[in-house]
């Protein structure tokens, strides 16, 4: 896994982690409606650019483009879930890789893997990070 630095804005449930600023985000949460404008906000909010987030969701910087300006000649289906998947993801300080929420929630609200010292390890990291989720277990 590598490291790719993005702005957690987004939450999937209820509960879930989130920035602290996700209230200034017009499109919050993202979803397949509104993934077009959400890219264009996150573009303007957080100054990177198109390639930028093409290269995050896994496409190319044209494909993104032609999507983005309704030009695309196929389905936008895969790139708009790409994004909406790509937003839904923390950095994770302790693997210091981009995570998904899913496993966020798995280690953070776990039972303490008092089995396994380095799960040990990751699950007490956890407890102390600004991205476990709030309000569950």
């Amino acid at each position: 896994m590598s490291t790719i630095k993005t702005t957690t804005i987004d939450r999937a449930t209820v509960g879930d982690c989130q920035s602290r600023n996700s209230q200034d985000w017009k499109h919050y949460p993202v979803t397949a409606d509104n993934w077009v404008e959400a890219c264009h906000e996150e573009k303007q909010k957080t100054g990177i650019s198109y390639a930028e987030i093409a290269r995050r969701i896994g496409y190319k910087r044209p494909s993104l483009s032609l999507a983005l300006s309704g030009n695309y000649t196929g389905s936008t289906k895969t790139i708009a879930q790409s994004y909406v998947d790509y937003r839904k993801q923390v950095s994770c300080p302790y693997v210091e890789a981009t995570v998904s929420r899913q496993y966020c929630r798995d280690h953070g609200l776990a039972d303490a893997p008092t089995h396994n010292p380095a799960a040990l390890r990751h699950w007490r990291a956890c407890q102390g990070c600004e991205h476990r989720p709030k309000g569950e277990k």
